[in-house]
């Protein structure tokens, strides 16, 4: 979860190095590719789901069994945005720039990434929860539209068939 923040705030960066984390890890994690909230819309797990649950959500289930919470947050609340769009289909991009799409592993997959120089705004969020005995644990939040998990070579055939497809139509979106 920590790639989709912006900054950290001081608590919770302090967590983390108590926890055994490096502050170089902290800073590759913050650096990699993907959708980011704004730090004035939230730094920590706890001030994001005040935040995007203060606001009506669609619930569905995705591919996978996990719980999923879209919603948009008005622009009258957060006019500037609450976070990047890290993610656009392929049909978003130009020709020309497509032809500048190249590939990389995120999170061990070869995947499609572009470099830009700004990345889209946006007031679309995500949250992916699984359920448990407990109630549910948190997995994810991203900023922009609902996405596909990445392939994993651990999910049945139609799991990895419908990702993979959804990716191979994905493309990752990179600031110069």
């Amino acid at each position: 979860m920590l790639r989709h923040f912006e900054e950290l705030d001081e608590n919770l960066h302090m967590r983390l190095l108590n926890h055994g984390y490096t502050q170089g890890q902290i800073q590759e994690t913050l650096s990699l590719p993907g959708s980011t909230f704004f730090s004035y819309f939230a730094n920590d797990i706890k001030e994001l789901l005040e935040k995007v649950l203060a606001y009506p959500y669609k619930k569905s289930t995705s591919i996978n069994g996990t719980h999923i919470i879209e919603t948009t947050i008005p622009f009258e609340a957060f006019p500037s945005g609450i976070g990047t769009k890290g993610v656009v289909s392929l049909n978003e991009i130009s020709k020309e720039k497509q032809a500048q799409i190249f590939y990389e592993k995120n999170r061990k997959f070869l995947l499609a990434h572009l470099m830009i120089d700004e990345l889209p705004v946006t007031n679309n969020c995500n949250i992916v929860l699984r359920p448990s005995s407990a109630g549910y644990n948190f997995i994810t939040a991203f900023s922009g539209l609902s996405a596909m998990p990445i392939p994993d070579y651990k999910m049945t055939k139609a799991q990895f068939d419908a990702c993979k497809s959804y990716w191979d139509n994905h493309v990752f979106l990179k600031k110069k």
